[in-house]
């Protein structure tokens, strides 16, 4: 359930959303998506309905679950969208190998998915997400299947992917350290209200490199958005 929420997001930005569970992290997503439609109000994506924005494929979703096809190889999986919306693929779309090695997955294409670990399957499903190039990135949690270690070094090569595309992106989260190092902004949301209880910019610098997790300012960055979140726990809890 949300309730009164207002959120814009700028062509190219990454922002990502987070907040406890119940909040509406991911009834956001799926609004934004056209998984679901508001009671009131709108969601347009680049000033139209999203009914357009999906109707011509421009949203490209990355569920918690890899959702690969078992029986299919791991590039005829990155390549399923091209497959099964032709009428609106690009002309020259990314190509699948590339989407793969810059991935960490150079040589894995021939592969099946039950051959592959829980991080590479996630990195199947971005490059899958990549791959009809689609300006709109929806993600929810992909990350949250794998251990920390890998976590780390999938959130520094979607990086990586997104700075290269340019594309807009919707991230949602339970990881505070994810949503700085990966964001423009970090969209706090409240389990009170259902609504948004603050915005936080990320002024570090891009590109972002795997050490920037190390620096103080990132270190400020993220103890800010710790008590931003307790804040609004001890606030939720209270009533």
């Amino acid at each position: 359930m949300l309730d009164d929420l207002t959120l814009s997001v700028a062509r190219g930005e990454f922002v990502t959303v987070i907040g406890p569970s119940g909040c509406g992290k991911t009834t956001l997503l799926r609004l934004a998506a056209g998984l679901a439609s508001p009671d009131t109000g709108e969601v347009a994506l680049f000033g139209n309905p999203v009914k357009e924005a999906v109707a011509a494929k421009r949203i490209g979703f990355v569920p918690q679950s890899p959702a690969l096809l078992p029986w299919r190889s791991v590039i005829d999986n990155v390549r399923l969208p091209l497959q099964v919306n032709r009428r609106h693929s690009p002309p020259t779309p990314p190509n699948a190998h590339a989407l793969l090695a810059s991935l960490g997955l150079d040589g894995v294409a021939d592969r099946m998915p039950r051959e592959l670990s829980g991080g590479m399957q996630q990195r199947v499903a971005i490059a899958r997400a990549f791959v009809f190039d689609p300006p709109i990135l929806l993600m929810d949690e992909p990350f949250a299947a794998v251990d920390e270690l890998t976590r780390e070094a999938l959130r520094h090569e979607l990086l990586t992917a997104w700075q290269q595309s340019g594309k807009t992106v919707l991230f949602v989260t339970h990881s505070v350290s994810e949503a700085v190092a990966l964001s423009d902004r970090v969209v706090v949301m409240s389990a009170l209200t259902h609504g948004v209880q603050r915005v936080i910019d990320v002024p570090l610098d891009r590109p972002r490199d795997d050490l920037v997790e190390t620096t103080p300012k990132f270190q400020k960055l993220e103890r800010e958005l710790r008590l931003e979140l307790r804040r609004g726990h001890a606030v939720s809890g209270s009533r």
